[in-house]
């Protein structure tokens, strides 16, 4: 099982040198050196300056809430406990890191080890029937309970009451929400940015100082076949410095099956075909459609969790016509939105295609984290 809370509470004011829960502490500095900084975009299109003042103050934020979790857990009140297992899989970044699909592959395997999961979310920019994650996997998983609400706790005693089979509760973006009890505490780094220009919003793309990774109980460094030379291990070296005893494990993104939203025939590889997609790491998407081996002549990101109108169907066919392409293709998470459209009336001149994918990561360290 997963050390106490006593420990996770621990980390936030403990002094320079003291032991924390993955070995001993030698506070950090506000941003690693070397490679690991890179020239990652401003989420603002701002002036430094102004983007450097709005960071502090949203580091101060980010140290008040850190006092209010640390006080709440003083008093007993958090955190708060559900009766089976919980594994969180979050991250510190904006940005897709590939939550999703590893939450996908956790279910996968524990259903396939003769499980029960269930999968409890926030539901960001989601309406009645839940946002797009959710839909996306209620269609990946159909026979996995999956609900939604702002408190995850909330979130586990309705599906557990629901689903009272359900022996395992897997909270998709959950590293930041405290408030629950997490048996395992899963941290994604993608291998190639591993800390997203190391500052936090908005000049950066960090939630809260790297340094925060020392809550986590398990490290998966993703898209790890996408790193240049010596990336990776320059991201090893540096976890291997400051976090010498959480374990690691390395994730790769596969290029899985094309689908065809509708009855058009899904054209050969090699075939022209125009991108588009609403997710947080649009350049992912381009790579995994070069993978494929399409001919890309366009991609239109959106941003994450866009949720598409008439208008921008008109402005993707104008693109892709003008573009000489045979076929639109957008990804599973932008599809489960374009059906609805598609049910309503839309229609485009060209196959809309689905690319999916799949992660791939050695689960059975993590499993043994847990006792499973």
């Amino acid at each position: 099982m997963s050390r106490t809370d006593s420990h996770r509470a621990g980390i936030y004011d403990r002094p320079a040198g003291a032991r924390g829960p993955h070995g001993p502490s030698r506070s950090p500095p506000p941003w690693p050196a070397g490679d690991l900084i890179l020239t990652t975009e401003p989420i603002l299109p701002w002036p430094r300056p102004l983007l450097s003042l709005l960071e502090r103050c949203w580091r101060a934020g980010v140290t008040l809430d850190h006092w209010r979790h640390r006080r709440k857990e003083t008093a007993g009140e958090w955190p708060l406990r559900l009766p089976v297992p919980v594994i969180s899989i979050g991250n510190i970044t904006v940005g897709g890191t590939g939550k999703t699909p590893l939450t996908e592959l956790l279910a996968r395997t524990w259903l396939d080890r003769g499980g029960h999961p269930g999968i409890v979310s926030r539901g960001y920019r989601g309406g009645a029937d839940g946002n797009d994650e959710h839909r996306m996997l209620l269609r990946s998983l159909p026979g996995v309970p999956h609900q939604q609400h702002r408190c995850r706790h909330t979130a586990g005693l309705q599906l557990l009451a629901a689903h009272p089979e359900v022996d395992l509760l897997l909270i998709d973006d959950g590293f930041q929400h405290r408030r629950l009890h997490r048996d395992l505490d899963l941290v994604l780094l993608d291998g190639r940015s591993p800390l997203a220009g190391g500052y936090c919003l908005p000049r950066g793309r960090l939630r809260e100082p790297w340094s925060q990774l020392a809550r986590a109980d398990h490290l998966i460094l993703t898209r790890v076949e996408r790193c240049r030379d010596g990336e990776l291990a320059n991201t090893i070296g540096f976890l291997r410095q400051w976090f010498p005893s959480i374990p690691r494990s390395l994730a790769t993104t596969e290029v899985g099956e094309v689908r065809s939203l509708g009855s058009a025939a899904i054209p050969a590889a090699g075939s022209r075909v125009f991108g588009f997609c609403g997710i947080g790491d649009p350049d992912s998407f381009r790579q995994t459609l070069t993978d494929h081996g399409w001919n890309l002549v366009g991609l239109e990101p959106f941003r994450d969790h866009h949720r598409y109108q008439m208008a921008d169907f008109r402005r993707i066919d104008r693109q892709a016509g003008e573009r000489g392409a045979e076929a639109l293709v957008c990804t599973a998470k932008d599809a489960v939105k374009i059906e609805l459209l598609l049910a309503a009336g839309m229609s485009s001149p060209l196959p809309i295609l689905v690319q999916e994918v799949t992660t791939a990561v050695d689960l059975e360290p993590i499993f043994a984290q847990i006792g499973g």
